[in-house]
């Protein structure tokens, strides 16, 4: 079992609400994280229909009947609405009391908020961080590997090979959560949407190619590209918000928070991601997720003739990121430092061991970024 950094934020809303909500995209590791850190609650899944059943005719029994005396997890509570219902109108004997697990997504979010509007403590779980991997010896020495292996906790906790792991979670995402929450007739169209996204890592977003590579019109790749980030799938960086005087890029840039889901879209075999014109993509993308895991305030800015990867705004402080490359990336920044009058050296992240060079440092260990970070805030 994985130690996860989200975990103290739970027990502290454990101990400061009666419910805890834990949220994320499938298999992220929700349900072994609740039991792990509350091995003594009872436990139940809505999977079941049996379960899901005497949950919807009867939840006062069905509580009794599954909770001890600590409290009761309830994982996939989404499947039983009239259960939350009853809870919502019970007594709650302690703080910490229920633990709700499910999906990351709006109808999930308002199933919960709607009814336990100031009595739950809602936690978001991602899929793994480097920094989760180094934390527990996992993190392995090679890019490549990283980058086939990708994010998923199985990838780490089995034998199971990456791409039959990333085949069956996306067989059962667009199945399943596309059908059930994303209200999707045909998902063999969304399943070439979404490739086309995987294409376009690390790029300035773009909805009409989007649109045109999967034969939708804007207004569908609009909606399917909402659904994905809604389900923690992609994210989006915005550009810098100050144009300095210069036309700049206006749209933001595509990531996805785990690069093996791309790279399992993509098709690219282990053997070719040393060489495969995607490697840099996903490599900046990899960075890119294990950066809005630590902050929210991430921006890129480019216009014609230059371009900063990543900057994180913390405050008045401004730290300028290139990602892999040194040499472009220094003219870049010293252009940027120009123009924002800011005087922060900011980093290159490199896909190799670190250099002699302070401003360098490798993918394998961000730490000194970290610390930028936290001194700016």
């Amino acid at each position: 079992m994985f130690s996860r950094t989200l975990t103290f934020d739970i027990l502290q809303g454990a101990q400061d609400y009666p419910i805890v909500g834990l949220l994320g995209s499938r298999q992220s590791g929700k349900t072994v994280l609740a039991q792990q850190i509350f091995s003594n609650y009872g436990y139940v899944s809505l999977k079941d229909i049996e379960l899901r059943t005497a949950a919807t005719l009867n939840p006062r029994t069905f509580i009794k009947a599954n909770r001890t005396n600590a409290g009761l997890i309830i994982d996939d509570f989404h499947h039983a609405p009239e259960l939350l219902s009853y809870m919502q109108t019970e007594e709650p004997t302690h703080k910490g009391e229920y633990v709700l697990c499910g999906p990351q997504n709006a109808y999930t979010r308002e199933l919960i908020m709607k009814r336990f509007e100031g009595t739950i403590s809602i936690h978001n779980l991602f899929p793994l961080s480097l920094r989760e991997l180094t934390e527990n010896f996992s993190l392995p020495h090679d890019l490549n590997t990283i980058l086939y292996k990708g994010l998923h906790p199985e990838g780490y906790t089995s034998d199971t090979e990456p791409q039959t792991i990333y085949r069956n979670y996306l067989s059962l995402y667009i199945d399943k959560d596309i059908q059930l929450f994303g209200q999707v007739d045909n998902v063999t169209t969304f399943h070439t949407f979404f490739k086309a996204c995987a294409a376009k890592i690390g790029q300035v977003l773009n909805i009409t190619t989007l649109a045109n590579e999967a034969s939708i019109s804007d207004h569908t790749a609009r909606r399917w590209l909402g659904l994905l980030e809604d389900h923690q799938m992609v994210f989006l960086v915005k550009p810098y918000p100050e144009d300095f005087g210069k036309r700049l890029i206006k749209s933001p840039k595509l990531y996805f928070y785990d690069p093996g889901i791309a790279r399992c879209l993509l098709g690219i075999p282990e053997e070719q991601l040393p060489t495969h014109p995607m490697r840099k993509p996903l490599f900046e993308s990899l960075i890119m997720s294990e950066l809005i895991k630590w902050t929210s305030n991430l921006y890129f800015w480019k216009d014609k003739t230059h371009q900063v990867d990543c900057i994180i705004q913390e405050g008045a402080k401004s730290i300028p990121l290139g990602i892999q490359n040194a040499s472009t990336f220094k003219k870049d920044r010293k252009h940027w430092h120009k123009l924002s009058q800011t005087d922060h050296s900011g980093y290159t992240i490199l896909t190799n061991s670190i250099s002699d060079s302070t401003e360098q440092i490798s993918w394998d260990y961000l730490q000194p970024l970290c610390n930028a970070i936290n001194l700016a805030r």
